[in-house]
């Protein structure tokens, strides 16, 4: 990973709310990255759609 250049991403379940999973991806190629993404949610145990949202880098 490049050294100062990455955005958090924090993904969410769209049926519960709750967070399933943060990854780390280069500002730079934003544009290319997928906003939202089927994951497994340990709450609702299935396969659900989960958005993207931003985060801050936490110091």
């Amino acid at each position: 990973m490049s050294h100062g250049k990455s955005q958090f991403a924090v993904w969410r379940c769209t049926d519960c709310k709750t967070i399933i999973q943060t990854t780390a991806y280069d500002k730079r190629r934003n544009d290319e990255i997928t906003k939202e993404v089927k994951k497994y949610c340990k709450k609702c145990r299935k396969h659900t759609p989960a958005k993207r949202k931003d985060a801050k880098k936490s110091s």
